[in-house]
């Protein structure tokens, strides 16, 4: 029988794809998840500039919200990601394709 959040957990979201990070919200530590973060190209300044912007895609069962800070757990050296890199949620996640997954839009945290 399909069970979407364990596939999606063990499946796509595997520690073959997806990075862990510790959720902080407002200075404490308020749980973990595992996503695949990217990059997007998007147009700025009235399409004059193509703007580079690092996303995250993760599943929806995750509780995370506009100005949460993503703490690294993992290195990836091939996208220059270390234990302990900051980034900010800049704006609340997007759900995408059916739901089950969600978009966030991330910014750095300086330390």
């Amino acid at each position: 029988m399909l069970d979407l959040d364990r596939d999606l957990r063990e499946v796509f979201y595997g520690h073959d794809f997806a990075l862990p990070f510790s959720i902080e919200r407002q200075g404490a530590v308020v749980g973990t998840a595992a996503g695949i973060l990217g990059v997007i190209d998007d147009e700025a300044l009235d399409g004059r500039v193509i703007a580079a912007e690092r996303t995250l895609r993760l599943p929806s069962i995750h509780d995370l919200r506009d100005r949460d800070v993503l703490i690294s757990q993992a290195d990836e050296p091939t996208i220059g990601v270390r234990v302990g890199d900051r980034f900010r949620v800049l704006a609340a996640p997007q759900r995408v394709n059916d739901g089950s997954e969600m978009e966030a839009l991330l910014g750095s945290v300086k330390p």
